[in-house]
């Protein structure tokens, strides 16, 4: 029972004892008042009337006729005439079992009215006994009307009094409301102060203590968030531009492109930053990493698609990793960013300015190695130094590579209407080795019966704007499979960015969603996507989660992002990205950096999970670094659902 009931029911039970003494009391003391007057009433009128018929003692007649009026104008319950030897003469009585009382009431309240006695004399002699006992039923009505408006009186005082208890207890307990709030939102890993402080002084100091321990856990959330932005600032990012590094990009390209990725496919774009040894022997090299960052903000400025990752590989190479983008697309971009040396020799106030910039775009298809796109690059970059008015150089184009045509869109739409896409699985395994969930994969069965990854369709659906739709057809193959086979396992599915760029996309297929409730299904988006779009992130996550489903982050760690922005959408799970599992095992600072992950998370109950877990090694890498659950072909080969 808590507190509050506790102090409302002793109170309850303190405003009985007294409403129900002052109601005894009242009553005791009503009841003795009637009493003593009938009493009282009895005796005087015996007396009178004893006297009045002394005075006709010697005609009946007339005493009677005088006992009748007395009778019938009072409240008597009898009048009786006895001669000496105890003999009626006369005698009126009139029954109490007339008046409108209830039976339980007279037979809870005795009211014994005593019988008064006068002699009646002829002369200075006795001739009989008159006898007058008053009517207890006035007496009982009376007392039946006190009793009702008593009662309505206790109850009308008890409602004012209990309510205003009620309301007072509520007002006085507001400081340990508020600290239960407090303790709630701290399982939810959430931080509220408690202010103002309450004036009682023993709330107060509990108020001020509970606020100290909210900043205190506060402070060390957001202590480890810190921690590990640091360690990733430390490992993957490049000090002078603010791009990621080389380790960056050579842990995360073999994840870019994955054959099970929408980014396997791209064009990479090399920029080559010509005579930087001069400069800093002319200039120093404070000035010239100043120019370095200035380059690399144009950089990013110009090429600033979708989901493009920018790395510096040395000191003076730019890459930039452009999924799904036509090189002939980004040809002009590059060579608006060519001139910009010149616009700083004025702006940095430089002599001369002994910087050129050459460019190389290529193409890259899934599972292309590292070392075959950087020949395909430094073959270009030698092409564009040696032909000096074309510093631009493309890989020629092969026409199959084209994305955006209606061939694509044919092909898409003939595969939705032969109900040619097909759902497959990976199974995820705790730290047990028990399965914990599967994640649901989308394949494209070809029209020569092969089956395609996500990395042979998806560039195209992103270029047609198809991702809501192939959303939808992922929504209504699991909605079928369930309804078919009531399977209780746990699934997730990976949603599209469009659904976060375009909210009113989620809100078309919400209905599907709803469909969907009641099964075991987690939704996720990747880092990325959220990072941009926080708010509405946090809105679909909200919605989702109402409709019973978990949420959660795919490819997650690789963003620049303040890990704090976790505790304002609180998902269920993260996913590490796969390319952390290539380095996991040999490089210390990427091991630093999980575990320093995996302590935020789990001080928000968010679990995490290792993907594309290869070797034991990798596996138990992980572990030690606080890693509770795994995905990869260690384990499991994608199957059909």
């Amino acid at each position: 029972m808590s507190f509050k009931s506790n102090i409302l029911i002793f109170i309850s039970v303190m405003l009985l004892v007294l409403l129900v003494g002052t109601f005894g009391l009242n009553m005791s003391t009503t009841q003795a008042f009637l009493k003593k007057q009938l009493q009282s009433h009895s005796y005087d009128t015996a007396n009178s009337l004893g006297l009045s018929l002394s005075a006709v003692a010697d005609n009946p007649s007339s005493a009677q006729t005088m006992i009748d009026a007395i009778f019938d104008r009072g409240h008597f319950a009898m009048i009786k005439l006895v001669n000496m030897d105890g003999d009626d003469i006369y005698m009126r009585t009139n029954p109490s079992d007339q008046i409108d009382v209830p039976a339980w009431f007279i037979g809870l309240v005795d009211i014994d009215i005593p019988t008064s006695h006068a002699v009646v004399q002829k002369g200075w002699m006795p001739i009989g006994k008159l006898q007058v006992q008053a009517q207890d039923g006035y007496a009982y009505i009376e007392l039946w009307l006190v009793f009702k408006s008593l009662v309505q009186w206790f109850l009308f005082a008890a409602a004012i009094f209990l309510s205003s208890a009620y309301l007072a207890v509520l007002f006085l307990l507001r400081p340990l409301n508020k600290a239960q709030q407090q303790a709630h939102a701290i399982v939810n890993k959430e931080y509220i102060l408690q202010n103002p402080l309450p004036a009682t002084t023993e709330f107060r100091q509990l108020a001020g203590a509970m606020n100290g321990m909210v900043t205190k856990l506060q402070q060390v959330f957001t202590r480890e968030a810190q921690v590990a932005e640091k360690l990733r600032a430390m490992a993957y990012q490049d000090s002078v531009t603010g791009l990621y590094n080389r380790h960056y990009f050579d842990m995360t390209f073999n994840s870019i492109v994955d054959a099970e990725q929408a980014s396997a496919k791209g064009s990479v774009c090399l920029l080559r930053i010509n005579g930087l040894k001069e400069l800093n022997t002319q200039y120093g090299y404070q000035l010239g990493n100043e120019l370095v960052k200035h380059i690399a903000q144009k950089f990013r400025q110009e090429l600033a698609l979708n989901d493009v990752i920018f790395a510096r590989l040395n000191g003076i190479e730019l890459i930039a990793v452009l999924p799904n983008a036509e090189a002939d697309v980004l040809r002009s971009k590059v060579e608006s960013l060519l001139t910009y040396p010149s616009s700083l020799q004025q702006e940095l106030n430089l002599a001369d300015m002994p910087i050129t910039l050459t460019s190389a775009i290529a193409r890259y298809e899934p599972n292309e190695s590292k070392s075959s796109l950087f020949s395909k690059l430094d073959f270009l970059i030698q092409q564009a130094e040696i032909a000096g008015n074309e510093p631009v150089q493309l890989q020629q184009e092969n026409s199959h590579n084209g994305f955006n045509n209606k061939d694509w869109q044919a092909l898409i739409d003939r595969a939705i209407v032969d109900q040619r896409f097909k759902l497959f699985k990976q199974e995820a395994y705790g730290i047990d080795n028990s399965v914990y969930d599967s994640e649901l994969l989308v394949r494209m069965v070809a029209e020569d019966g092969k089956i395609q990854s996500a990395a042979y369709f998806m560039p195209a659906v992103e270029q047609l704007n198809m991702q809501s739709k192939i959303d939808e057809l992922v929504l209504q193959l699991v909605t079928t499979h369930l309804q078919k086979h009531h399977s209780s396992s746990h699934h997730s599915i990976n949603l599209s960015k469009a659904l976060l760029i375009h909210a009113e996309l989620f809100e078309q297929l919400l209905p599907k969603f709803q469909q969907a409730q009641g099964a075991n299904l987690a939704f996720e988006f990747t880092e990325a996507a959220i990072y941009e779009h926080l708010d509405t992130a946090k809105a679909i996550f909200n919605t989702l989660r109402k409709l019973g489903f978990k949420v959660g982050i795919d490819r997650f760690g690789i963003q620049v992002a303040d890990l704090q922005y976790l505790k304002e959408i609180q998902p269920d799970y993260i996913k590490l990205d796969a390319s952390f599992s290539d380095q996991i095992e040999v490089d210390n600072s990427t091991g630093s950096y999980v575990n320093s992950i995996c302590e935020v998370a789990s001080n928000l109950d968010i679990d995490v999970f290792a993907m594309s877990i290869e070797k034991e090694t990798q596996l138990k890498a992980f572990q030690q670094s606080g890693v509770t659950y795994f995905q990869g072909y260690y384990f499991s080969t994608p199957i059909p659902l």
